[in-house]
């Protein structure tokens, strides 16, 4: 199967070693046009870690290249960077073609939703809670792939197509998702903005300073009960709009090898079993220029449209925009125009199962 995946960065990357490892034809597209230009010049992509092996990927030099004859495409880029490539994917979109976006925060399904009814195209839009596999570039031509998730929750706009777009995943990267019942629960079910919020606002100075860390050592007991108490307000909110969200502790569970405790003593077992992953070591980092203003600030919309209090969020988005010297809440780029989504929790939800037309 001919595979898009716009970005070319780690996460593209090791999509495309995933893709080519199972048969598929992966061609990647950097939005930038700076990188993947080893690859396109023939020369193999190595992947190490959690995949291990060689494989030749194509590189499309624009969306055009990208999208013709493609059955599917993966947005694996973040959220910063979705409204501008979904602006650029839309004239070549045709209807049939699935668009998968990774790892989805801040509603951008309802953006590109809107785009596709302007166009009168119909598209699945299959969203993940999370990203399938993780990997960071180690040169030009290679990637180290650290995990791959045994679980990733998704669903698809409209509602009615979950059959085929689960057959459509499960094809492209294996037995690992799990259906859920909206964009919503997608949203709400994506951990990414909590863990990366304990961990930057509590080892920023390392970041700052460019030091080597492993992120697993550096969530201490006191880093642990503050996930925690952010996860609670994360878990009132799903509760307040009836959605079912996993806890923090039931993500980082393995059956067999970590069991559900307190999480600390649950990381504990998970820095035994786990590759080590090193965190940011730059201020410059999508744990906070992402997940604050597209996963942070979308979910305390959602808690005032639901009457909940979320002190910890709101705080941490005024701390880290302190830190940073800049309203990081105005950096979302995609809540502005799909802000009719919000004008009723009912309105949403009509949009969030079928799309930017049903509201």
């Amino acid at each position: 199967m001919r595979v898009a995946i716009a970005g070319a960065g780690g996460i593209g990357y090791s999509y495309a070693a995933f893709l080519a490892q199972g048969g598929h034809s992966p061609v990647l597209w950097s939005p930038s046009n700076s990188r993947a230009q080893d690859l396109a010049q023939g020369v193999p992509l190595t992947a190490t870690g959690a995949i291990e092996g060689q494989f030749s990927v194509a590189v499309a030099q624009d969306p055009a290249a990208l999208l013709a004859g493609a059955d599917a495409v993966i947005l694996a880029l973040p959220a910063y960077g979705h409204r501008a490539v979904i602006d650029r994917i839309l004239p070549h979109l045709a209807t049939g073609q699935s668009v998968i976006l990774s790892a989805h925060l801040s509603f951008a399904a309802l953006y590109l939703s809107r785009g596709l009814a302007a166009r009168g195209l119909r598209c699945p839009i299959i969203v993940w809670n999370t990203t399938a596999s993780t990997g960071r570039q180690t040169g030009a031509a290679a990637v180290s792939v650290s995990l791959v998730r045994r679980e990733v929750e998704m669903t698809v706009i409209p509602t009615e197509g979950m059959a085929a777009a689960l057959a459509l995943c499960t094809e492209l990267f294996g037995v690992r998702f799990r259906p859920v019942d909206s964009l919503l629960a997608v949203d709400l079910g994506n951990l990414n903005p909590t863990v990366h919020c304990g961990l930057a606002l509590f080892n920023l100075t390392r970041m700052e300073r460019g030091e080597t860390w492993v992120q697993q050592d550096h969530m201490t007991p006191a880093v642990c009960r503050f996930l925690e108490d952010l996860d609670l307000e994360r878990r009132a909110v799903a509760s307040a709009l009836g959605v079912s969200a996993r806890s923090i502790h039931q993500s980082y569970a393995v059956p067999g090898k970590v069991e559900i405790a307190p999480l600390a003593m649950m990381m504990t077992e998970v820095v035994r079993i786990r590759r080590p992953v090193n965190g940011p070591k730059s201020l410059d980092t999508r744990y906070v220029t992402e997940d604050v203003p597209f996963g942070l600030v979308p979910l305390v919309r959602l808690a005032d449209m639901a009457g909940v209090a979320v002190p910890l969020h709101q705080a941490a988005i005024l701390m880290f925009s302190s830190l940073y010297g800049r309203d990081l809440a105005l950096e979302n780029d995609l809540l502005p125009d799909i802000a009719p989504a919000f004008g009723s929790l009912d309105g949403l939800r009509r949009m969030a199962a079928q799309g930017w037309a049903a509201g």
